[in-house]
């Protein structure tokens, strides 16, 4: 399974990340993971993905801010229950939105 980093913008709204992140997967890759990161000493994110195989699709990708103020018990609570309705969680993560740290819970589905 080949794997394929990519840096994304750390001050991208969050609608142009999943738009950066959708574009990759076009090009026949799914979203692993995406998290905040330093690049060449400057914030970024970084999104890893895995390669497919030319027929599998991953499916529509949804991203939902998580108040970073909640305690963790109601941060875990909020992301399972984003699962609902045929969406699996993806990634969970402080990602770099508009230069601010977010918590970030992506879906799948």
């Amino acid at each position: 399974m080949p794997v394929k980093l990519d840096t994304l913008n750390a001050n991208d709204s969050l609608p142009n990340l999943e738009t950066v992140i959708n574009d990759t997967e076009q090009l026949g890759f799914e979203l692993i993971t995406i998290a905040k990161a330093m690049v060449e000493s400057q914030p970024a994110n970084v999104a890893t993905f895995r390669r497919l195989a030319p027929s599998n699709a991953p499916g529509p990708l949804t991203s939902v801010k998580e108040a970073a103020a909640n305690p963790l018990p109601q941060q875990q609570d909020d992301v399972n229950a984003g699962e609902g309705g045929g969406r699996r969680l993806i990634s969970y993560a402080v990602v770099f939105v508009q230069g601010q740290e977010t918590n970030i819970a992506a879906y799948r589905g």
